[in-house]
């Protein structure tokens, strides 16, 4: 009877670690997945940046079949550039976005 009690411990002390690295990767995979989602936003403003006023008026749209799908926007008038998007991915049935704008004048 004692080692039926001890294996049944056993197994519940078991599924317990299993279930905790699990939700570990999950969390880290879903990490992973904001970061790219920042270092997309955080490319794309550094593009403004750098080039809105100088770029014609364009609209952005990537690849299909990518996991990490960006949609922007730069329009520009005679003294102000304008500059707004979104990169998402969809991972585990939910969809994580970053959404940016930015506005600057132009000499």
């Amino acid at each position: 009877m004692e080692v039926l009690v001890a294996t049944v411990l056993l197994a519940v002390g078991i599924g317990g670690c299993l279930s905790a690295l699990v939700g570990a990767a999950r969390l880290r995979s879903g990490a992973a997945l904001r970061e790219a989602l920042a270092d997309a936003a955080e490319s794309r403003l550094s593009w403004f940046e750098t080039r809105g006023c100088l770029s014609p008026d364009t609209v952005l749209r990537s690849a299909p079949g990518s996991a990490l799908v960006e949609e922007w926007s730069l329009a520009r008038d005679s003294a102000v550039a304008a500059f707004s998007g979104e990169a998402r991915v969809v991972a585990s049935g939910r969809v994580l976005r970053s959404v940016f704008a930015a506005r600057r004048r132009c000499p």
